[in-house]
């Protein structure tokens, strides 16, 4: 089988069992449980001859060596949960503090539901970027 025919085939044949698991949805909503399983078995068999023409294409592209060498993981990436506590409440606290600025008191409905979902956002916008900044350096770095 050739390559554009391969991927044509995989193509249309993933489609149909997308199609095909729909349509078994909209089965089981009106009732009809022989239409459920009908669709349901042609979404798995397509999906079946998917995995077989792309699991030969793998395999043909390995022995002729098409595919990039597998890369060797890097350090797990863990979770900050000490700095992610401490960025947490300094949000929190700014988020309280401004609050206090804008309205001359603090408010029940700011302590328990403003200030939580500001510094959550913000908390996780300073954590994400900072993880980023420090792997584009190290990628860099090692470059």
């Amino acid at each position: 089988m050739s390559v554009v025919v391969g991927r044509t085939a995989s193509v249309v044949f993933g489609a149909i069992a997308m199609l095909s698991f729909l349509l078994a949805v909209a089965s089981f909503s009106f009732g009809r449980a022989d239409g459920v399983v009908f669709y349901v078995a042609v979404a798995l068999t397509s999906s079946y001859v998917v995995a077989r023409i792309v699991r030969r294409d793998v395999q043909r592209r390995r022995a002729a060596g098409e595919l990039p060498p597998r890369r060797a993981p890097r350090r797990p990436i863990v979770f900050p949960v000490r700095e992610t506590a401490l960025t947490f409440a300094f949000w929190y606290a700014a988020a309280v503090a401004v609050d206090v600025v804008l309205t001359g008191a603090v408010n029940v409905f700011t302590l328990i539901a403003i200030a939580p979902f500001a510094a959550s956002i913000l908390a996780t916008l300073t954590i994400a970027g900072r993880h980023m900044a420090f792997r584009l350096t190290a990628e860099e770095e090692e470059g």
